[in-house]
């Protein structure tokens, strides 16, 4: 009895171990107590350490882990790469997440944020909540507001995960360098989730012109006038800006950044 009671143990442990997630730091981070930043870090990771995870889901941006010694934290997600889960019937890492973006881009890889930290996200893909008027959340002295007025909502922590993670120096951390940007606007019910923000140069040049930030306000402000005016779903705005913004731009026949 004793002896099938110790093989059960042995193969739960077994299949623990196997099944447990694991992540690499890919930049060095800190380790916090919990789920923000508002304590001191309890530790320091350096890139190519090895932590297990504790719940694969992501808290306030934050991953739940165990460090060799054996404590456990929350290190910021964006800075570990995380193990593919082994599928049951195979044992064999799964495939990339769906919304992974794939095929060919019209430009060069620095015009376009970095798909494995910004994929893009929606929160709404209404035209009608895009439409009417809040009241809640507005700017000072605004009785009621534009949908991207009443939801714009970054916190000052945030913005600096995203300039931490596109190595950004601190002396091109300001609105005449760059921004930090909604990969899919806000006007056109983009996330002010992580996974949708990016930073993007003010001069980005490519065959001569432009194409910083200021350009693709530029697409923004007509996409979301399209959309307002009902002559553009925003799935496809979506799918479009998401996949290859300046695609979108030049098949739009906007006018040529300079």
């Amino acid at each position: 009895m004793k002896r099938w009671l110790y093989l059960v143990f042995s193969l739960l442990l077994y299949v623990t171990s196997a099944s447990a997630q694991t992540a690499v730091v890919k930049h060095n981070v800190n380790v916090r107590p919990d789920a923000s930043t508002t304590h001191p870090p309890v530790a320091h990771l350096t890139v190519g350490d090895t932590v297990d995870l504790i719940d694969s889901s992501a808290t306030n941006g934050f991953l739940h882990i165990k460090m060799k010694d054996g404590t456990d934290g929350w290190a910021w997600s964006r800075s570990l790469t995380v193990s593919a889960v082994p599928t049951a019937a195979t044992g064999q890492p799964a495939g990339p997440p769906a919304n992974q973006p794939t095929g060919q881009r019209v430009g060069p890889a620095s015009l376009y944020p970095n798909p494995s930290l910004t994929s893009g996200k929606a929160d709404t893909l209404v035209v009608a909540d895009l439409t009417k008027r809040y009241t809640q959340n507005c700017p000072s002295g605004k009785a009621s507001c534009t949908y991207s007025e009443s939801h714009r909502n970054v916190p000052s922590s945030v913005h600096t995960h995203v300039y931490d993670e596109y190595n950004v120096p601190q002396s091109k951390r300001n609105k005449i360098d760059g921004e930090v940007d909604h990969l899919y606007p806000l006007c056109a019910g983009g996330s002010n989730d992580i996974s949708n923000l990016w930073y993007q140069p003010a001069v980005n040049l490519w065959n001569g012109k432009n194409f910083g930030f200021h350009t693709k306000d530029i697409l923004e402000v007509h996409v979301c006038e399209l959309i307002k005016n009902h002559n553009l779903d925003p799935q496809e705005a979506f799918d479009r800006l998401t996949k290859d913004w300046v695609r979108y731009y030049m098949d739009l026949g906007l006018e040529d950044p300079q």
